[in-house]
């Protein structure tokens, strides 16, 4: 059944000026994320769709009230100097009195022989804001005798701000004070050391609450056959996330939008997530309340995230079967879309603990930067200035068709599992970065 009308580059304007000029920041737990929510659950309201309304669920939260980074030449060659960049990393404890102050300790990629050396005392610089998601990297650094540790986020190699999120489980019980800079002034400091480094940062967690949105499209003849579209309404501090992940967003209500005209054999369950911004709560929650039964019927996931830059390459990653990738590249080749479609694994986004449960899904994104990331993420950048309908209105269109190719045929055309060396590297990333089960329950407020 192909589909009739294709995407609106006007709708998909007005949904950014809402969730971004009107709305603009929407972090975890704020106003603007529910309002968010709410906006998205009235558009699906809208379009007819059956069993909408929002999930809500609470989540460790954090917040920043104050955060410094100065540095001096050790020795005082140099005059003590403020490093703009610097901002407290998600889920950092705070600093006593008026902060810390050591010789900073340059601690490369965070490798066992980097912490070989005496740290006791010192603050240091780790290259790798996603570090710590290692356990053996964390245990070190717990055990290094550090006062601070300042992180580098390589995917965005650039000198302005960056917001430095993590999982709260990463820092469960971790009582250092943390805190991340541009790469760009990491560089500087690296060259310019011996240096003499201050930190200070108020900061404090919480129990907060967020929401995912959801309705659906009920099958007509499979209905306990269920596929999930999906997104997240979330951003980071920095921005106002018009494609990480207002993009993301305007692709589920577009194909909500699309697909509500259209009878289709199987359910077809539309998804904007909370708190993904911190290692996919909402979707790890929405999938661990789910029962055995519930989560056996979902057969796939397609999940956007990051798709609208101006500037960059589609990918279409696909964690399922050879089945799953053949079909997806058939389709992006008959619509004259070029993209990277590719076998592979990925944890940082919503699909993620869906995989977990050994149910197949396409993630789809959109790189500028070599090894998957896009040059304005969680920075001020991403903006509707540096976002592009007519990307984001490509990318729906061709999703459009893979779904209803999915969604309506007598059987499904892949098979619903993941590929043993896929499922493999699945279940190492759920065990050493995810680290199930995890409940906000037992998160340590009073770290």
């Amino acid at each position: 059944m192909p589909v009739t009308k294709p995407a609106s580059r006007a709708i998909i304007q007005h949904h950014w000026d809402v969730l971004c000029e009107q709305i603009g920041h929407r972090t975890a737990g704020t106003a603007g994320e529910q309002q968010a929510a709410d906006y998205i659950e009235s558009r699906l309201r809208r379009y007819g769709l059956a069993d909408v309304h929002q999930q809500r669920f609470e989540f460790p939260n954090w917040n920043s009230s104050r955060s410094a980074f100065k540095v001096s030449a050790t020795g005082g060659k140099r005059p003590t100097r403020r490093i703009s960049s610097a901002r407290a990393s998600v889920y950092s404890v705070s600093t006593p009195g008026k902060g810390v102050r050591g010789p900073m300790a340059y601690l490369q990629s965070g490798l066992e022989l980097d912490f070989a050396k005496p740290l006791k005392g010192k603050i240091g610089l780790l290259i790798g804001a996603l570090a710590l998601g290692d356990e053996q990297v964390k245990r070190r650094v717990v055990r290094s005798g550090l006062k601070a540790l300042i992180n580098v986020d390589t995917r965005m190699p650039f000198a302005w701000p960056t917001s430095s999120q993590s999982a709260p489980h990463w820092v469960d019980g971790f009582k250092l004070p943390m805190m991340g800079i541009a790469y760009l002034d990491a560089i500087k400091l690296v060259e310019q050391m011996p240096l003499t480094v201050e930190v200070a940062i108020n900061a404090k967690s919480f129990v907060d609450s967020s929401q995912n949105v959801m309705a659906q499209i009920v099958g007509r003849s499979k209905p306990d056959e269920v596929i999930i579209v999906s997104g997240h309404h979330d951003c980071v501090d920095e921005n106002v996330g018009a494609d990480d992940n207002g993009s993301g967003a305007i692709f589920m209500l577009e194909l909500a939008r699309i697909l509500s005209r259209h009878r289709l054999r199987r359910t077809v369950r539309f998804i904007s997530y909370g708190v993904e911004e911190r290692l996919s709560i909402g979707s790890y929650l929405y999938m661990r309340l789910l029962s055995k039964a519930q989560q056996r019927q979902i057969v796939w996931v397609l999940n956007a995230d990051g798709i609208s830059s101006a500037v960059g390459t589609d990918q279409v990653r696909v964690t399922g079967t050879p089945a799953m990738e053949r079909l997806a590249k058939r389709v992006w080749q008959s619509q004259k879309h070029p993209a990277e479609v590719m076998a592979m694994v990925s944890a940082y986004s919503d699909h993620f603990p869906f995989n977990i449960i050994s149910v197949p899904s396409v993630f789809l994104g959109r790189q500028s930067i070599v090894g998957g990331a896009a040059w304005q993420l969680h920075s001020r950048h991403d903006n509707p200035q540096h976002v592009s309908a007519a990307v984001l209105a490509r990318t729906i269109d061709t999703a459009a068709q893979l779904l209803i190719k999915v969604a309506n045929a007598p059987k499904l055309p892949f098979t619903r599992r993941i590929e043993p060396i896929l499922a493999k590297q699945v279940a190492t990333i759920a065990r050493n970065v995810y680290r199930h089960p995890w409940s906000p329950d037992k998160f340590d407020y009073d770290r």
